[in-house]
Order: structure tokens, then sequence, then C-alpha cells
């Protein structure tokens, strides 16, 4: 009962503000309606003239008529075909927008639970649900039931008792129809889950496809993609099922329902009851009735399978996001970021961090260290407000971010990854990410500002160069010299990197620190590196260690003190620069 009054206000959630497209749709249902009602009557006719012997004149102008209504009829249908599907769309459209804007909503925590290929089955698949539970509720069952209702009424003026035959022989279709159907509503959401789950594993397997080769792991992931099928099949396969059941059920009452109306109609011309024109009206009306009940069958077939993607898009509709905002905005660009006994962990019985303090003033740079596994990222994505903390608190100039919007925190604090993804666009599109706040003369400024210029030049058509992805990609500089330029026009009051140089040669580090040199002045950073060259602008450093502060100081008495943990990574630095050896091989 509950999903039933969920999905009546969630149709009546995206139908409202369409009243001229739903006044025009109702137009060509009604009427298209009527005509398939109308027209055997006028066949009906036709025989009945016939039979008595009317005028070849007054037959042909009933043939003419009969024509008109058909060719009406069918111009209806592609006309209602047409609008019910592109109103349809047009929702669908709007529900998908919601749910993607929701998806963008939720923390990171929830984002971590989903395969990208499943979120592709939700977003796409399963919201197309909304598009198929519209159209087929409204236009086909609804159609249908009211198309039903009205060759009744028209069989009870002809004659009660084959009107009352036919309406207990539909009563009892449906039942049979919905007994069926509704004992596979679980299949079905189940089929719809192994179908998600599914997708994901190859998409898996297709973004891991060069690790996947060079390791010689075929054998492997074949096994578990046939896994996959394996249970994709099982699971499915009871769901196909269900359509075998309801098409037996079909051809069981449409034996049924010949018999019934023709045996009927028989006996009743037999008496001189009816006429041989009424014979063929029942036998027809007969025939559109059956014919709607088929449909009322496949209809619920496709309705359950939507019904049942939808049940999964408001599954993650339910999820709220564990971060909570604000309502305050932050001020200006000097801010002082403060985290006080700050600790975290993924799960209940498992802490990643514990009891992090540490300030950052107005244009202080902090450089963050540390073995892998240590915090440093999580550390990162708290302050970035992607995942929510319960102990311990955040501050933004003395308030904390719970109590701050989270667009105005976002406008504040700007998160660069190592991992810098770009859109299908422009180069302009990839630097702004649509935003036109931003003109070309800012652009280029800030790319000649940054000493960018000739990089700019290695795009042929500037600005306009159109990326892609795939093989024909940017290169991990050059997608990070895109992300320094983002935020160099966002200008935010603080920068998190990290790690952004891990991945790099030794000369497009060199390009890219030398944009980052620009970026951070009097700018407040929190840079984690496992360089210490990619740290040499930090004004302090803190070292992590299975999610705690192991060391935290002024890095330029960091350098000196001997006792130090950073001292000694210094001194290992130069020991291994004499023998070739690369900083990261030491370093990790």
């Amino acid at each position: 009962m509950r999903n039933k009054k969920y999905f009546g206000s969630f149709l009546l959630k995206y139908l409202k503000g369409q009243r001229k497209s739903i006044t025009l749709l109702a137009v060509f249902f009604i009427g298209n309606i009527v005509l398939q009602i109308v027209s055997p009557q006028v066949l009906s006719y036709f025989i009945d003239s016939a039979v008595s012997g009317k005028a070849l004149e007054y037959i042909s102008l009933i043939v003419f008529i009969y024509m008109f209504f058909i060719i009406l009829n069918m111009a209806g249908g592609v006309c209602e075909t047409y609008f019910a599907k592109s109103f349809g769309w047009k929702i669908t459209n709007s529900f998908r927008k919601d749910v993607m804007a929701h998806f963008l909503k939720i923390d990171m925590e929830h984002h971590d639970k989903w395969t990208s290929g499943e979120m592709i089955t939700r977003l796409d698949e399963d919201v197309e649900g909304l598009f198929s539970y519209f159209y087929m509720l409204i236009f086909k069952l609804v159609g249908s039931t009211l198309l039903m209702v009205g060759i009744l009424i028209v069989l009870a003026v002809k004659n009660l008792v084959i009107a009352i035959a036919m309406l207990l022989f539909s009563i009892a279709a449906v039942w049979i129809f919905k007994a069926i159907q509704d004992y596979g509503t679980k299949l079905y959401v189940r089929r719809s889950a192994a179908i998600s789950k599914f997708n994901g594993i190859m998409k898996e397997k297709i973004d891991n496809i060069v690790e996947i080769r060079t390791n010689a792991a075929e054998k492997y992931s074949l096994h578990g993609f046939n896994e996959a099928m394996k249970k994709r099949f099982k699971e499915g396969l009871p769901a196909g099922m269900m359509y075998s059941r309801l098409w037996s059920a079909s051809t069981a009452l449409n034996s049924v329902v010949i018999v019934l109306s023709l045996g009927i109609a028989v006996v009743l011309w037999d008496n001189g009851l009816i006429t041989l024109g009424t014979v063929y009206l029942i036998h027809t009306y007969s025939g559109l009735i059956f014919d709607r009940l088929q449909d009322f069958r496949n209809y619920l077939s496709v309705l359950q399978t939507s019904k049942a993607g939808l049940i999964r898009v408001k599954e993650m509709l339910d999820i709220e996001s564990s971060i909570t905002e604000g309502t305050l905005e932050t001020e200006g660009k000097n801010l002082t970021l403060r985290v006080k006994d700050l600790s975290f962990g993924y799960s209940e019985d498992k802490e990643v961090l514990h009891g992090i303090s540490f300030e950052l003033k107005p244009g202080e740079r902090l450089g963050v260290m540390g073995e892998t596994g240590s915090g440093k990222t999580t550390l990162a994505k708290l302050v970035a407000r992607l995942c929510e903390f319960k102990q311990g608190e955040i501050l933004l100039n003395g308030v904390s971010v719970r109590e701050l919007k989270g667009e105005s925190l976002r406008h504040s604090i700007a998160y660069c990854t190592q991992e810098v993804q770009f859109l299908h666009g422009t180069l302009r599109d990839n630097i702004t990410l649509y935003n036109e706040d931003f003109s070309d003369s800012d652009i280029l400024d800030a790319i000649n500002h940054m000493g960018l210029a000739k990089w700019l030049e290695k795009f042929p058509e500037g600005l306009d160069t159109y990326l892609e992805m795939g093989e024909n990609n940017l290169s991990a500089g050059e997608a990070q010299l895109i992300s320094i330029v983002r935020l160099f026009l966002k200008d935010p009051a603080i920068i998190i990197l990290d790690e952004i140089s891990s991945r790099l040669d030794f000369a497009t580090e060199q390009r890219i620190m030398a944009a980052l040199d620009i970026l951070t002045q009097n700018r407040t950073v929190f840079a984690i590196a496992h360089k210490i060259t990619a740290l040499r602008w930090s004004d302090s450093i803190m070292i992590l260690k299975d999610g705690k502060i192991v060391e935290y100081g002024r890095k330029e008495e960091l350098e000196k003190d001997e006792s130090s943990r950073f001292y000694n990574l210094c001194k290992v630095m130069e020991l291994n620069k004499e023998v070739g050896m690369d900083e990261e091989e030491w370093v990790s």
C-alpha cells in the first residue's frame, strides 16, 4: 500500500504544470477510444443493410463512412502515441535530472558501495521505468479499461445477457493475470538487481582491460564474468518464466472467449433476438475485449519490470546524505582552518583517524606526508566535506563546517586529486566546467599568468579543441594542468592538493610545480605528497602514521632538527640522489 501511494504522488509530482499537454493528450486518448467503439457498429449496420436489401448507393455511403472512421482512428492512434511518448520522455528526463542531483548530494560513504555500472543502470535503465510506468499505466491500462467499459455498455444496449457474460469473463481474466503477475513482483526486482550487478562487473572488466592483459589475468577475468552471467541467468529465468505462464493462461482464455461469444450470439440469432450484423458486432467486440485483456497481460509484465526499477531508484532516493549543512556563509578569503580532536572510521569497528588536531592560518601552506594507508586522503576528504565525521570538529574562522552552506563551503575550499577527470567537450568546457561566468579572456589571462602559454599552443584549435576520453585522451600531466587552471579561475580560499605529482615524469612535474608556485602564493594550502620536492613551498610539515600525527612543525625547524623524521627523510633523499634512485622509491 505504501508503494502504491508513493508511486501515485510520484506521478503527480511530475505531471504538475503540464495542463496543456495533458489536455491535448486526453483529446486524442478519448477520441481514439470512441472511434474504436463506433467503427464496428458502422460495419454491423452495413451487414444488416446489405441483408435487408438497401440501395447500392446507401451501402456505398456506409462503406465510405467506415473507411473514414478507420483512417481517422489510425491517424488518432499515431498522434496519441507520438504525443504520449514525447510527453513521457519529457517527464522522464526531468526525473533523471532529479535522481542525478540527489546522487551527487549523497556522501562518498554511499558512493563507494556501488560500482559505476550499477549506478549507470539505476540512472538510465531504472529511471526509464518512470516513462514505462506512466505510458503503460495511463495510456495503455487505463485506455484498455475505458475501451472495455465502452464496449460492455454498447453490448448491454444490444443484449444484456452477452454483456453480463463478457463482464464476468473479463473480471475472471483480469484476476487470473493479476494473480500470476503479483506472484512475480519479487522476481522482477531480483532480476533487475542481478542485471545491475552484471553491468557493474562488465564495466569493471572494460575499465581494467590493460591490467587484465598485461598481467595475464584473462582466465580469471573470464571465470568471474562467467559466474556473473550464471547468477544473472539464475535470477532472470524465474522472471522470464512468468511471461510463459501468462501466455499459457491467455491461450486458454482465448478459446473460452471465442466459444462463449459465438455460442451465445448464435443462440440469440437463431431465436431471432438479434440481427446478423449484431452477431458480427458481438464477435468483433469480444475480440477487442480479449485483445485488451492480452494487452493487459503484456502491460502488466512491462509495468512490473518498470516498477521494480522504480523501487530500486526509490531506495536510492530514500538515502539521506549523512553530511549536514547549515545556513551560514563563509566570509571572505581570509579563512583560518582548524581541525580539533578529529577521529573518523569508514565503519564503526575500524577507525582510520585518531584525534587529529592542527591549525592553518590564512596564507599558510601545510605539507602532509605518511605511508600508504596512514589516513592522508581520508583527512583531505573530511576537510573537503566529502564524508561526515562524528568525533571532533572542523572549523573555519571558528565556525563549524556543519553550520555552513554546502555551496558556500565548496566555493571556499577546492579539492584536487591525482586522478583528474575531464568531460567530452572542448578544452574551454573542461577548464570552466560549463560555468559561463568565466570568459575566454579570463581563461587566457589565467593560463598566461601561470606560465602555461606554450602548453596551450599544443592544442590545435586552442580553447575550442574538442577532448575525448579513450585512447586519444590527455596525458596525466596535461589533465593536472587543466585542474590547476580550474583552481586559479575558481580562486578558492583553501586549496587541497592530493598527491597530484605522484604519477608524473620529472619534466612534467617541474612544469606543474612551477604552475603551483604561482597558484599557491598567498593561499591557504593543504598538500599531500610522497615526494619532498612536491612540498618545497610548504610552511609546515605534518607526518601521519596509522591515522595519528607523529610529527608536526615548521618546515625550516624540522629540516634542522636531526631527531625529526622529516630531517631523516631529507638526508635519505640526498644520499639516494647520489646513487640515482628515484625519490618515490625511497619514500615508499
